[in-house]
Order: C-alpha cells, then structure tokens, then sequence
C-alpha cells in the first residue's frame, strides 16, 4: 500500500495543479467581460452636456448600401442601343507597285554613225511623239536617194520609148491590111510590161532611199519618258541597234491581288466591260496625304499559284501630271488601294467592343440577358456586318458586363446617367472592378 501511494502522488498533484490553473483562468475571464460591461453600460447611460461638441450621434444605416440592395434585386446596369438594318459599302483593302502600261526599246533601223543627240534623250527626260532624239549622219542615205531618182527617171524613158513602138506596131499592123486581129507580141505588150514593172522597181527604190533617210532622224514613237540611255555621240550604231528603254506617260497600271473572300464581295466583267473605282495613297511615307484616282477595266485569267489570289488590274492616266495638275506618281511606287465593292443590303454595323467571344452579342429583352450568335459576313478593324433580319429593332447592350448569362437581370440606364465621379455603368454592382477595388482596400 505505501509502495503503491508513492508511485500515484506526483500524478495525482499534477492533475490538481491543472485543474487548479484552468479554474483560476476562467474566474479571471469573467471578470474581464464584467468589468467590460459596466464600463460600456456607464458611457452610454452618462448624458451628454450642451457644450459638448464631441459627442457623436447614434449611427445609421449605410444609405449606400440600401441603394445597393435595391440595384441588386434590379440587375446590372447597361446602356443600350436599337439595331437597325441600313446599306453598308463594301471597301476592299489592297495594295500594289506602279509600273507602266507601255514600254519598249528604241532601236536604230538603219545603220549609221550618231551625229547628234537630243536633249530629250536623257535618262528621265519627257519626249512628245514625233519628237527627233537621234540623229545618225544622213550623207550616204541622201546619195542613195539621188541614185535611186536617177534610175526611176531612166526606167520611165525606157517606158515612154515601148509604148511608142507599141503604138507603132498596131498601125504597121493596119498599113499592111492583115484581117485577123494582132497578138501580143506584134503589140509589143510583154515589153511594155518589162518597161512599166521597172518604173515601179525604180520607185520603190526610191520610196526606200527616203524612208531610209527619214530614218537616220530616229523620232519618238510615243509620248514617253527615258528610262535609260544606251548610246552615246560618234558612236556606229546597225540596224536593231538597243539605243535605249523608253515608256509610254500617258497612263500606267497596278496589279492589285483580291483574295477569294475579297472577290465575294466584288462584281467582276472578265470581258473588262465595266469601270471601278479605286483611291490610291502613298504605301511609303505614311505624312503623304496625296490621293490619286484610278480605275479596274480587266483582270488577269488567271490565279496565283502561290496565294490563289486573282490580279485585277488597274489605270492611272497621266500618272506623272504632265496634262493635268494632279500630283505625279513614280514608277515602281508602292502604293495601298481602296477598292468600291458590292452593297450590303439590310445590314447591321456592330462595333467589335460590343462582342463577346468572335461572333456572340447581348439582347437585352424584356430586362433580361439574351446571348445571341451573329453571322458575321463582312468586317473591318471596328467593326463586324451581319445580315441577320431577326435583329432588326432588337436591343443590343452596350456595356461591358460582368457577368452576362442568359436569363440574367439588367437595368437599362441612358449615357446621361453616367457622371465624371460615376463614369463606370456597373459603378455599384459587386462584380465592377471598382467596388472589387474599394472593398479590398477596406479589408
């Protein structure tokens, strides 16, 4: 018994100590919360003095917070506008490189040695059709001239003498009395032959010496400008001769590619009978305000390998403002194209921001969330076309949502509702990212 109390005291005391602590821990408590209590009972209980200024009044409540529980049993707010069908002209964005309509190398068609060469033939320089920019020595072009006059006047000698004779045969024919008629050699006819086709050999001749003397003044086969020149003074030059690259001013053309949703939405003649507007602007210098006018006569048959776009082709008169005062453009210019397409019959221009997702904006009927997907049929960088009849006169919400389920909720309010201090729509809507903000602050 002795054995078994020495084993058990020192558990038994710690037991008593513990519950001695925990008790003494609990009486301590309540007296805390006691004395508490009082102390609160006898600042609220004290009246307040009429000088006294720092006494508060009995707080209320939050009149904020009751309008925002009225707005939540209302919904989010939005503003909206009415959709209305109207007709929207399609733009075609494109882009190309002038290069001109017509050119051709001027070449010498005679042979000879260059004695002058015109001011107008220089890299760069304009030149009027007609206009002499080449001059080979004309000496040997003007002996032959004189050689072939020569021999044009002997063979028509030779002429005058055979019909002489013929003349002369016939009556010899007649003196004699023969009664059958006489034939061709007795009328000497095969050598008035001989005598009229040298005459014409002669003039030919002759036709050709002057043509060929004309020719040593080499003269612009078009109105044009000098791309380059490839000649130079004392220079020989033969028939074929590359004197240099010349091109046609009066008009120049853009290949302009339209891919196969762009062609949708353009009528083409492949016949070229028709006539579209295009407006050019400067591809390079973007500070370049200057428009030129052009406009799609034909298309090419063919489409790109690569890309399976088509080329159009457009036309640009007097590109270089030599008849008019339009500003001159620059072969090998790049330039962006705004091409007139089709019409869109009935559409109804949404704004991209109005979007949710690619193709999905929000009906707002009868102050409730409808989702509705559109088909969007043509776009541009703000905004999408559709052609969508069921939503003419509907409602479209043009606010951003925070959340925007179907069968949701909604408070229509006009842009007049929104102030500089409340320029949020969802200004006291939980979800608003303003209210996020102030509440997360004040935890």
């Amino acid at each position: 018994m002795k054995k078994f109390l020495t084993k058990f005291i020192p558990i038994i005391a710690i037991i008593v100590a513990a519950w001695f602590g925990v008790k003494m821990i609990k009486i301590s408590a309540e007296n805390d919360e006691k004395k508490q209590s009082t102390h609160q009972k006898t600042h609220h209980q004290k009246k307040p003095s009429k000088g006294d200024k720092s006494t508060k009044k009995k707080p209320t409540a939050n009149p904020s917070a009751n309008q925002y529980a009225k707005r939540r049993g209302r919904g989010q707010q939005t503003t909206v506008e009415t959709l209305t069908p109207v007709d929207f002209p399609v733009e075609l964005f494109t882009q190309g490189t002038v290069k001109t309509k017509t050119s051709t190398t001027l070449n010498a068609l005679v042979a000879g040695r260059v004695t002058d060469i015109s001011p107008r033939f220089q890299d760069g320089a304009f030149f009027q059709k007609g206009e002499v920019l080449l001059q080979l020595d004309p000496a040997d072009f003007e002996t032959q001239v004189i050689t072939a006059q020569a021999a044009l006047a002997r063979s028509e000698a030779a002429l005058l003498q055979e019909k002489a004779r013929a003349a002369q045969a016939l009556r010899n024919w007649q003196d004699i009395g023969f009664d059958e008629e006489p034939n061709d050699l007795v009328l000497r006819k095969p050598q008035l032959r001989e005598a009229e086709a040298n005459v014409a050999a002669q003039q030919a001749s002759l036709d050709r010496a002057k043509r060929n003397l004309e020719r040593a003044s080499i003269k612009a086969p078009i109105n044009g400008r000098v791309r380059e020149r490839r000649v130079g003074p004392g220079q020989s030059v033969g028939a074929s001769t590359n004197l240099g690259e010349i091109y046609a001013t009066d008009s120049a053309e853009i290949r302009l590619p339209l891919s196969s949703q762009q062609l949708e939405q353009i009528t083409i003649d492949e016949q070229g009978n028709q006539q579209i507007p295009v407006t050019l602007t400067d591809a390079i210098n973007s500070n370049n305000k200057t428009v030129w006018k052009a406009t799609i006569k034909h298309v090419e048959g063919e489409l790109d390998e690569s890309s399976r776009e088509l080329f159009v082709i457009a036309h640009i008169n007097d590109p270089f403002g030599i008849t008019t005062d339009s500003p001159p453009l620059r072969i090998n210019q790049p330039v962006k194209a705004t091409i007139i397409g089709n019409t869109l019959k009935d559409s109804f221009i949404i704004d991209r921001k109005y979007l949710y997702g690619a193709d999905e904006i929000i009906l707002v009927e009868e102050d409730r969330i409808l989702r509705k997907k559109i088909n969007i049929v043509w776009s541009t960088i703000d905004t999408v076309i559709t052609q969508d009849a069921d939503l003419a006169g509907k409602t479209m919400s043009t606010s951003r949502l925070g959340f925007a389920t179907d069968g949701s909720p909604v408070e229509i309010i006009t842009p007049d509702d929104l102030t500089p201090e409340n320029p949020e729509v969802n200004k006291n809507d939980k979800n608003s990212k303003a209210n996020r903000g102030k509440r997360k602050g004040r935890l």
